[in-house]
């Protein structure tokens, strides 16, 4: 089957984690704790003839909220800021089952939402999806930790090689929010390109589970925020394999990338952001599916 995946998440779930229910107070509750979908209409979307996927997920200024083609096990993981790795238990239709999502935020959450900086709004909309699954899919889960193999961002012998945010920062060269201004913790995810402004290594950790499918941690110990440009040559059949427990240099990942002439994203963050990626054992949070349903009826 070949994948043609265009995700364009406007709230970027992954940046902000959020519990059960709609978090705690660190993850947004204080933020317009009643924003809300007035109306949410959802369908099952049939396989492709050609048998291509196509997943689309977006927010519009105005609140509403839009999935095609999206497996629910996609949905719950966004809404939860974990990757797809971290989510556990459930029916095999979590994956197997696509939808088609049209939610439309209700006048007062319409009005405030505009009013959020990027991140609170991405923590909102989150919050908002997790209440829809809960509604309509009937969601219900918990977290739990589990030790497993994962990948550990340390810093490397060289050194880190990362420029610090300066406080204040309008990014006037830099990424661009709705409101045409630029703001910390902002990113931006090409195929073999990651541009940051703002972002801690908790935050570049999220994005390099999503680029290697596998769980990776921060162990660098550097707590500020940071301004970087990531670049490497993907290689999808290999980048996924990672460091194994026996490389000296990296993994097959590397030295399959060096093959097509370019550096692979382990050897990218050791030259150019002075970070390596070691294999290790550690405490992983899972999300637990305890009880899901097909979607009601609109």
């Amino acid at each position: 089957m070949t994948a043609l995946c265009m995700v364009a998440f406007r709230m970027a779930f992954a940046q902000a984690n959020s519990s059960q229910g709609g978090g705690d107070s660190r993850n947004g509750d204080t933020l317009l704790p009643s924003a809300s979908f007035e109306v949410a209409s959802i369908h099952p979307d049939p396989p492709s003839p050609d048998g291509r996927v196509s997943m689309q997920v977006g927010f519009t200024p105005d609140g509403t909220f839009t999935a095609h083609g999206v497996p629910l096990k996609t949905l719950i993981s966004m809404a939860f800021g974990v990757d797809e790795l971290q989510v556990s238990g459930g029916p095999d239709w979590l994956t197997a089952d696509r939808y088609s999502i049209v939610a439309k935020a209700d006048a007062a959450t319409q009005e405030q939402l505009p009013k959020l900086a990027g991140p609170e709004e991405r923590i909102v909309g989150q919050r908002m999806v997790q209440a829809l699954l809960a509604d309509r899919f009937k969601l219900t889960a918990h977290h739990e930790s589990k030790q497993l193999p994962i990948l550990a961002l340390v810093v490397a012998k060289s050194g880190p090689k990362l420029q610090a945010s300066t406080p204040g920062d309008t990014y006037v060269n830099g990424l661009k929010d709705r409101d045409g201004k630029g703001h910390p913790g902002m990113m931006r995810m090409g195929d073999g390109k990651i541009t940051a402004q703002g972002i801690s290594m908790d935050g570049l950790t999220k994005q390099l589970i999503r680029q290697l499918h596998l769980i990776v941690q921060d162990k660098t110990g550097l707590a500020g925020v940071y301004d970087f440009t990531l670049t490497w040559t993907p290689d999808h059949d290999h980048d996924s394999e990672g460091p194994g427990p026996n490389s000296s240099n990296g993994g097959p990942g590397i030295a399959s990338a060096r093959d097509s002439g370019g550096p692979s994203i382990f050897t990218a963050l050791q030259e150019q952001l002075g970070l390596k990626l070691e294999s290790q054992k550690g405490m992983v949070e899972a999300l637990v599916i305890d009880h899901i349903e097909r979607p009601s009826e609109n």
